[in-house]
Parts: C-alpha cells; structure tokens; sequence
C-alpha cells in the first residue's frame, strides 16, 4: 500500500515537471525572451545661443548709391496709376519721333501733356516738344539724325548711335542741335567708360557761350567723370560749384551740394 502511494507520487512529481518544461520552450512563455522597440535617443540639451553674422554698416547720409542701384530702384519700384496712364499715347509719339515724322510725333506728344500731366515721361514729352519747335533747320537732317540716334540707343545699339552722332556733327556742325548731339554723345562715352571723352563733350555743352539748357546737366556729368577718371576731388567740386552758382534753382541743385559736402568730409579725413 506505501509502496503504490510512492509510486503515484513520482508520476506525479514527473507530470509536473514535463509540464513545466514544457511551458518554458512554448512561444509566450513565462521563460521567453521578449523584444521591447528601441526608442531613439533624445537629442542632448545644450542653452549654447545661435551665432548671427555681425550686421553691416550703415550707409552714409551724405552718400549717393551707386548709379547701378538707382536703375534698379527706378525700374523695381510700384507706380501708381496716375504714373503710368498714357503711356500708350507716349510710345506713339516716341515711335513717329524716331522714325523722323516731327509733325505727327509733335501732335502726339502734345495730346499726351495735355491729357496725362501726372505721367512720369511728362518732362520727356515737353522736351520734345521744344526740340521739334526750335531744332528743324537744314531740313531736319540733324533732328531727324539725333532722333535715329535716340532710337539706336533704345535698342541697345550704342555704337551705331555715336557713330551716327559724330557723322551728324561732321556733316552739320552749325546745326541747332548740335548741343543736344553732343551731350548724347558724353552720355554714351560715360555709358562705355570713356571718361576723357565724355568729359569734353559734357564740357563743350557746359559752355558759358552754348547757352543750352542742358548745361546744368553737363556740369553734373563733367563733375561725376572728373571723379571717375581719378582726378583730384577739387577740380570736380569746381563743376558743382558753377552749376550752383549759375542755376540755383536746377532740380539738380540739391543732390550736388550734398556730394559737395560728401567730397569736403572726405577731405578732412
């Protein structure tokens, strides 16, 4: 009888123990080795600031930006629409004034300065105006060649337009015009970097005895090519100072005195 309760009691003690092992080699066991996803690792926490670039300068209150940046600001900036209305009467003028109609390109550019007096190329139109009242000698040869001229210009053909320049002056060296053609052509040679060039033609139109009314204009050339051709700031001055004197009231009166005074601080540096 003890001998068949031992017995019983290793089978069971064996049962168990098969059933354990059992468990321990079975997916999910309570033996199992579980994988657990890996979680990235934060990124480390530092209080370093960002580091900017030091800020620029400051420009000048006395300085003129340079005339490749006043282009671009002209070109860029919004216009209203009072600025542009007419501009279509404009071209027209423009158009029968290069191709050397004078009479219908005057009938245009009045009717555009009648019509559109807050236009921009208001100050444009009244100037061609005057040149087709007071510039048709010769029979409009040397208008009708500035106004090819012009025209050339336009279209980026600056060589063609001095050329034609020079041939009209050779050809017509009384004509009206011939002022007109002469600071078009110191135009041109600042525009190519010929300053000694456009220095003497900004000179010749500057003339006491010319009596042109783009004097005061070729004063300001022959001052800004005096120092663009590395001349001594004071003979450019000179220029500024008789346009101020000769035509205070020029709207070019107060951007010269400013680069004088531009170029007497910078002297006393």
């Amino acid at each position: 009888m003890i001998r068949a309760r031992r017995l019983a009691l290793r089978a069971f003690s064996l049962a168990v123990a098969v059933a354990m092992a059992a468990g321990a080699m079975a997916p999910g066991g309570a033996t199992a080795k579980t994988k657990e996803p890996v979680q990235p690792e934060p990124p480390p926490v530092t209080n370093q600031q960002p580091v900017y670039p030091p800020p620029l300068p400051p420009l000048g209150r006395d300085e003129e930006l340079p005339r490749v940046y006043g282009e671009m600001v002209r070109r860029f900036t919004n216009r209203g629409p009072a600025d542009t209305l007419g501009d279509g009467v404009f071209a027209i003028a423009e158009a029968a004034f290069r191709a050397g109609a004078f009479d219908e390109a005057s009938k245009h550019y009045k009717e555009f300065a009648t019509k559109y007096t807050r236009n921009l190329a208001m100050n444009d139109a009244l100037e061609r105006i005057l040149l087709i009242k007071e510039m048709r000698d010769f029979d409009d040869e040397p208008l009708r060649a500035y106004a090819r001229a012009v025209g050339l210009r336009g279209s980026g053909e600056a060589d063609s337009a001095t050329a034609v320049l020079r041939a009209g002056l050779t050809r017509y060296p009384g004509a009206r015009i011939r002022y007109h053609m002469r600071y078009l052509l110191a135009e041109l040679a600042r525009d190519r970097g010929d300053h000694t060039t456009a220095l003497e033609h900004a000179l010749a139109v500057a003339d006491t005895t010319s009596r042109s009314r783009l004097a005061p204009y070729a004063l300001k050339l022959a001052g800004d090519e005096t120092l663009a051709m590395g001349a001594p700031p004071e003979r450019a001055t000179g220029y500024y100072q008789a346009l101020l004197e000769r035509y205070p009231d020029s709207p070019l009166a107060a951007g010269v005195r400013a680069r004088i005074l531009a170029l007497r601080k910078r002297s006393q540096l």
